[in-house]
């Protein structure tokens, strides 16, 4: 079979069969681009409408550029972005997308839209990325146009059960999968059998053979939403970090982050024993997450926070 860029790692899914690991940017098929980079990444859909997945970070926007050059898209076919989440990795190439294509539309679920509209997340969202920015030494101007959070529009809010309908027989069905974040949701196209689950699912890191979990609102609602998506057939996920995996294990990676996601919290609970002080393992297990990420954009003292929140989640929610 013809593909493109594919690096295979082994990993304990069904005997340590090899899986595909799409690490690289490029086509995958005639219907599926994968942009951005490694580590941030977003997906083109080609129909009859095309559609961003993934809303990027705003350090990528000169890159995503780049590539839409590269790869000859046709931005006047571009009807929707999606947005999986409100996090600021996940929907800051979206204002400059909007300013520059205006006729794209804003797709995401109610809760994000929900967010969009509140001044103070705005807020919040604007004093990140502009650190980030500050701190990895760029601009937030990128070819004449800003690239700031002035405003975050949802021209779509949709609900579970919910379709985003391109055309050309690809059809998007909507699910909403708190957990990582309560407005997270995700897309998953049945005919294709593709899941682009943002980061509502465990994603690998390293050669594969490890998972980081993004259980950061909840444990409960993280496991009950990956017990719902546990069903579907699955032949290709892509996640907004570090590709997409591809192959006949694709199909147990929700069961693997099920997993990976219990034990990551069995071994929070085990940390902590015997451990006075709590914030002396959330320092740890915030470095630890970072250095195995690898994710320049997210600073110390907010993974720190999110570290805290987890013990926290992990001492009082009960999970069977």
């Amino acid at each position: 079979e013809k593909c493109f860029n594919l690096l295979t790692f082994r990993a304990s899914y069904q005997g340590g069969e090899d899986i595909m690991w799409i690490k690289e940017t490029g086509e995958i098929d005639d219907r599926l681009v994968f942009l951005g980079t490694h580590k941030t990444t977003m997906y083109l859909v080609k129909a009859d409408r095309y559609m961003l997945i993934g809303g990027g970070g705003q350090w990528m926007v000169p890159e995503l550029d780049r590539q839409i050059r590269k790869y000859g898209i046709e931005m006047d076919r571009v009807a929707y972005v999606w947005v999986s989440h409100s996090h600021y990795d996940h929907c800051g190439a979206v204002p400059y997308l909007r300013k520059r294509y205006p006729w794209i539309q804003v797709l995401a679920s109610r809760g994000v839209a929900e967010i969009f509209g509140m001044e103070k997340a705005l807020k919040n969202m604007r004093t990140f990325s502009c650190k980030v920015m500050e701190a990895m030494g760029l601009s937030m101007e990128y070819d004449g146009v800003s690239l700031g959070f002035d405003e975050m529009p949802v021209h779509r809010s949709l609900k579970e059960g919910d379709q985003i309908d391109l055309g050309n027989n690809v059809r998007f069905d909507v699910y909403e999968t708190p957990g990582h974040s309560r407005c997270a949701a995700t897309l998953y196209e049945a005919s294709r059998k593709w899941l682009f689950p943002g980061d509502s699912l465990c994603f690998p890191v390293g050669d594969g053979s490890e998972f980081l979990s993004t259980a950061t609102e909840s444990f409960i609602q993280y496991i009950k939403s990956l017990k719902k998506l546990e069903p579907l057939e699955v032949s290709l996920c892509g996640w907004e970090h570090y590709g997409a995996v591809t192959g006949v294990d694709a199909k147990d990676l929700l069961g693997r982050g099920i997993r990976s996601t219990l034990a990551f919290k069995r071994f929070i609970q085990e940390e902590l024993e015997g451990e006075k002080d709590p914030d002396a393992v959330a320092h740890r297990m915030a470095r630890d997450w970072l250095d195995k990420s690898g994710f320049t954009f997210l600073p110390d003292e907010v993974m720190f926070y999110i570290s805290r929140g987890m013990i926290k989640n992990a001492l009082q929610e009960k999970v069977d």
